[in-house]
């Protein structure tokens, strides 16, 4: 298979993967000026896209194109035994979106929006989580509960929580892909982590996933 027929294959498995799990929107979140024209991070096809899944108890905001194939797969032989970064995010939220433009309009989005600019960056970032399983960073949260932030209105998220709803992993047409959620942390989650480093935030993790709080949610106490 050459870069196209891998692209469409890549493509449609994905798609089919969301369709199996709920309704996925016909509509995806793109840019008018990709940002990578800009001094953005370049994603593995250049394609920067995210889609919405309705659920019946909620709606997934998800990446789409981390795992695209290189789009120098034909002339690159190092890139043809990946789908890009080997990942896709994607958050969890309660809140029942009816189309794309309440994406677009949404919270969640941006935060979702920082998070898959800093993985695009790190073409790495699968093997960080395969070696640490969860990864902790800071985004800006700038209208999120006082709770949730940082002096500086930085929010704390979290990657690798096992879901109830989506599967670690998807088989593409080049390679099996990890499927990362994004979770926020409260100010003192994330204050414990950075005291505490990966013990303190393998705690964390599991104590999130133990109390069901692996969504993209700003609707709960800290656990600490």
């Amino acid at each position: 298979m050459n870069y196209q027929e891998h692209f469409k294959a890549s493509c449609e498995e994905r798609e089919n993967y969301w369709k199996s799990i709920g309704e996925l929107f016909s509509d995806v979140v793109g840019n008018l000026i990709n940002p990578s024209f800009m001094g953005g991070p370049r994603w593995p096809s250049l394609r920067q896209a995210h889609i919405g899944i309705k659920m019946n108890e909620g709606t997934i905001i998800a990446t789409d194109g981390l795992s695209d194939p290189y789009d120098d797969y034909d002339t690159t032989a190092k890139n043809q035994p990946y789908n890009g970064i080997g990942i896709e995010l994607y958050g969890i939220t309660e809140n029942k979106y009816e189309n794309i433009q309440e994406i677009i309009n949404s919270w969640e989005l941006k935060i979702i929006l920082q998070v898959s600019s800093m993985a695009a960056s790190n073409p790495n970032i699968s093997y960080i989580l395969k070696d640490y399983t969860y990864i902790s960073s800071s985004v800006n949260g700038s209208g999120l509960p006082e709770q949730f932030l940082d002096e500086n209105e930085g929010v704390g998220v979290l990657l690798g929580l096992k879901t109830q709803e989506v599967s670690d992993t998807i088989k593409l047409s080049i390679e099996e892909v990890s499927l990362i959620s994004i979770a926020l942390l409260t100010r003192k989650e994330l204050n414990y982590i950075l005291e505490n480093g990966a013990a303190g935030r393998t705690e964390i993790a599991e104590k999130l996933m133990k109390s069901g709080h692996y969504k993209i949610s700003t609707n709960r106490e800290s656990i600490i």
